[in-house]
């Protein structure tokens, strides 16, 4: 199974491809290929090119949650698959999977509407869309968590945005933020876009969810960039606890918290272009 970066903060150095503040990863176990979250406009599809990757093979689209800088990316993908299928190349049916929530317009006052700019309607006309709560298995190693619980008290978070509820707006608590976990022959892979949901309720939540009890690898996003020390420092402290074979944080987690976990787990420098293979 590989593990791609297609879009990062920050490139790997040597490597000649494009960054934004945003996240997308390609998943590859051989037989069911994965684009994990869009990034925030089409870089991933110049960088993929590069690569050597076609993301139009996909099989899944999976969302980790609805901001912008890990959806906006899917109207270019859609642009693409549509000039694809009208060229006459014949792709493979394409499912888009996410929480529910992940769909809804959600602003913040500084920025204005922070969510997805295509509506599920529109997604429908060339793919498959699939929304749930409960955790769903894409392959028998391979499962979208859905909705995490929130069971630690020091990942606790206020929430700084507004979302569109089931009766008007609401605070945005991101109950859409979720995670894939894959099965290996070493232990379990978590894969995450931003942990809104709090990452180590997500270890939590992904070993509960595969039977597994081993993570050796965390890739993706952990949103400390913005936490106080202690919430830092527990943080590393749980994830050192998980006895990782390495840890491959980046987009939003934030200087202090990479240098707080620099000496508590096996962290590794991660970026675009960073290829991740597991046996």
């Amino acid at each position: 199974m590989e593990i791609t970066i297609l879009v990062d903060n920050t490139t790997i150095t040597d490597h000649y491809l494009l960054a934004e503040p945003g996240f997308c990863a390609w998943l590859d176990d051989g037989k069911t290929p994965i684009l994990f979250d869009t990034g925030y406009s089409d870089i991933f599809l110049h960088n993929a090119r590069k690569l050597n990757i076609d993301p139009m093979e996909a099989e899944y689209i999976v969302l980790s949650h609805g901001h912008n800088d890990h959806t906006w990316g899917l109207g270019p993908y859609l642009t693409a698959r549509s000039e694809r299928l009208t060229a006459g190349h014949p792709l493979s049916d394409l499912t888009v999977l996410s929480h529910p929530w992940a769909w809804r317009r959600r602003r913040t006052k500084k920025s204005g509407d922070v969510g997805p700019l295509i509506h599920p309607d529109v997604c429908q006309s060339s793919a498959t869309v699939r929304t749930t709560r409960d955790p769903f298995w894409i392959t028998d190693d391979i499962a979208f968590l859905g909705e995490i619980p929130r069971t630690l008290s020091f990942e606790e978070w206020a929430p700084y945005a507004i979302i569109e509820g089931e009766d008007g707006p609401v605070p945005d608590s991101l109950i859409d933020d979720s995670a894939i976990a894959c099965r290996t022959e070493e232990g379990l892979v978590i894969l995450t876009g931003c942990s809104h949901s709090g990452i180590c309720n997500m270890a939590q939540y992904a070993k509960e969810v595969t039977g597994e009890r081993k993570i050796i690898d965390i890739v993706g996003g952990l949103h400390l960039m913005r936490a106080d020390g202690e919430r830092i420092q527990e943080t590393a402290r749980f994830l050192r606890n998980e006895n990782l074979k390495e840890l491959h944080a980046c987009h939003c987690t934030g200087f202090d918290a990479l240098h707080a976990l620099s000496r508590e787990t096996p962290l590794k420098e991660t970026g675009v272009g960073t290829v991740l293979r597991y046996r």
